[in-house]
């Protein structure tokens, strides 16, 4: 096989991020948009050592699970993977990726549930992110094109919220009118290199961020005069001022332009205060999914005693606070345990404790002081948990583990750890928070079995 060349081929199934994998002589080739079952003709347009691309030129064969895209920039824009593929079809994919990864990894034989999916899912983020470039003498926001720094321009994005599209598209008009310019990556010119919006799905506020490599925007008061005037809901202007050359979006300077720095959203009956950088599920409906099926998983009583690791700004924390006695919310980022002690203030809740620490060194000391824990509930970021701090859950033994994650291969290698030493994973929930996407959100519980020891 070498590129250029043509093959029939059948797809037999998919890699982590949705492509389709069709093999020539035992020898796999990965199928952008290709699913499984379908039949077509491939071109080759690379080959590696260990597999090769593909492109689908013409398809023969169709699956039942095929549907029309909504986004017309669904093939350049690298925001979306799974939109051809229906709900029904992606649904089976999730579910079985979930099942996959924690046999091949996580060692365990737990029965993976059907993975909940969202009813309507179309316009349900409550953060949009774009870059701001140029194209063709105008400035354009968008999304990246996979595997690339080109901006895919665009107007409605069908995953974004609506109000949050046309806030993006209104500021970028502004920007453009008054002459401010995008900034350039490579001569380090130019001032806009975000526009960040955040949306309060319950309360409908908006907060706008305007992400700036100087320390100033050109008639900032006239631009925010006129968007507070067009956009009702806009309750906070903020200007985030990031002088470096990586690929970090946030600094470290932040000017509040316009109101409180800060907008509120209701979540399971509690209000919170979200700023520039507190993170916040961005589908707020299936999150609600999400956190109460953790909770029913969790098996709460009355005088529980609770930890809540890498809690955020403690949106499971005050979830959960009211099934306990008591909750041990830990988190590394100050702010967000500043927001999580606010949001625990504002809706009355006094029985969880917030500490800004890092989880595994909390979990140390908390270990030396002999105390008893009853349930351990888990969100780590992306990279999983620290050897530490599985050391140190090991040593406390709670009875139960929750475990929530965004990564199911980390999610599987740490649980895999935990069932060496005496936990089993027994009930399994993955939830589409993102759908169109390949990303999940997934459930494990894992309980202690007494008798191991």
């Amino acid at each position: 096989m070498k590129k250029n060349d043509y093959i029939d081929a059948v797809c037999i199934d998919y890699t982590y991020d949705g492509q389709g994998i069709v093999k020539v002589d035992g020898f796999p080739v990965f199928v952008k948009n290709m699913l499984l079952g379908e039949q077509a003709k491939v071109k080759i347009i690379k080959v590696l050592k260990n597999y090769a691309v593909g492109r689908m030129i013409e398809l023969y064969h169709e699956s039942p699970y095929r549907v029309e895209v909504k986004c017309p920039i669904f093939k350049q824009c690298g925001g979306c993977h799974l939109q051809h593929l229906s709900l029904e079809g992606q649904q089976i994919f999730k579910t079985k990726r979930v099942q996959d990864v924690l046999t091949r990894i996580g060692h365990c034989d737990v029965e993976v549930l059907p993975c909940i999916m969202m009813e309507n899912p179309w316009f349900y983020r409550n953060k949009v992110q774009v870059p701001v470039g140029w194209c063709d003498g105008k400035i354009v926001s968008g999304f990246y094109k996979q595997h690339s720094n080109s901006i895919v321009p665009m107007d409605v994005c069908y995953i974004q919220n609506q109000e949050s599209n046309q806030l993006v598209n209104r500021t970028k008009e502004l920007l453009e009118q008054f002459f401010e310019t995008p900034f350039d990556k490579v001569n380090h010119q130019g001032n806009i290199k975000h526009i960040l919006v955040k949306y309060g799905h319950v309360t409908h506020e908006l907060m706008l961020v305007i992400i700036t490599y100087k320390e100033t925007i050109k008639n900032v008061q006239t631009i925010i005069q006129q968007l507070t005037y067009e956009f009702p809901h806009l309750k906070s202007i903020v200007q985030n001022i990031n002088p470096r050359h990586d690929n970090v979006i946030l600094g470290e300077k932040v000017k509040i332009l316009y109101g409180s720095g800060y907008i509120e959203d209701i979540l399971l009956g509690n209000r919170y205060q979200i700023s520039t950088k507190s993170f916040y599920q961005i589908n707020p409906i299936q999150v609600e999914r999400l956190y109460q099926k953790a909770i029913e998983y969790a098996e709460f009583q009355p005088g529980d005693q609770v930890i809540d690791a890498y809690c955020g700004i403690g949106t499971i924390s005050l979830s959960l606070s009211k099934y306990v006695g008591h909750v041990f919310g830990v988190e590394i980022v100050a702010q967000a345990i500043n927001d999580a002690k606010e949001n625990a203030r504002r809706n009355g809740i006094d029985n969880v404790d917030f500490i800004c620490q890092d989880a595994g060194e909390f979990m140390v000391e908390f270990a030396k002081k002999n105390k008893h824990i009853d349930v351990v509930m888990i969100d780590p970021p992306r990279k999983g948990c620290s050897q530490v701090f599985l050391d140190q859950l090991l040593v406390l033994k709670p009875d139960r583990i929750v475990y929530i994650s965004c990564d199911v291969a980390t999610q599987a290698r740490d649980i895999a750890y935990l069932q060496e030493h005496g936990y089993i994973a027994d009930i399994c929930q993955p939830v589409d928070m993102f759908p169109h996407s390949y990303h999940i959100e997934n459930i494990v519980r894992l309980s202690y079995q007494k008798n191991i020891d």
